[in-house]
Order: structure tokens, then C-alpha cells, then sequence
């Protein structure tokens, strides 16, 4: 028996809610060791910079997409 439109949507958004949750403590843990890091060792390279520009443009688009997944569920963000 394939699976009704409902079970899929809800099996997407379950899915979601497990890439988010398991993205929200793996940013969280590189804050903490980042944050450790800068305190405890000399300054970060320069290459640094070009990486972590890349990681904000990155997570600027993912917000950006989690915004829009919240209107395309109909919540408001």
C-alpha cells in the first residue's frame, strides 16, 4: 500500500525536525570549542577568514530557507 500525501508530508517534516535538532547541537558544540580555542591558543589563521565567511553566508541561507518553511506550513515566523 503506498503512502497517502499525509504520511509523506509527515514523515518530510519529521525528518526536518531531526536534521534541525541535531544541527542546532552541533553548532552549539562548535561555538563552545571555538570559544575555548580563542582563549586558549594564538590567533586563528589567516584562511580563517575566508571559512568563516563561507559558514555565514551558508547559515544566512539556511535561515533563510527555514523562513520559508514556516510560511510554506502556514506558521508565522
Amino acid at each position: 500500500m503506498e503512502p497517502t500525501e499525509s504520511e509523506i508530508v509527515h514523515s518530510a517534516v519529521d525528518a526536518l525536525l531531526l536534521v534541525v535538532a541535531k544541527s542546532a547541537e552541533d553548532l552549539n558544540a562548535f561555538h563552545e570549542a571555538v570559544t575555548r580555542a580563542r582563549g586558549a591558543t594564538a590567533p586563528f589563521p589567516r584562511a580563517a577568514v575566508v571559512v568563516a565567511e563561507r559558514i555565514i553566508d551558508d547559515l544566512k541561507r539556511v535561515e533563510q530557507d527555514l523562513r520559508s518553511a514556516l510560511v510554506d506550513f502556514g506558521i508565522s515566523p
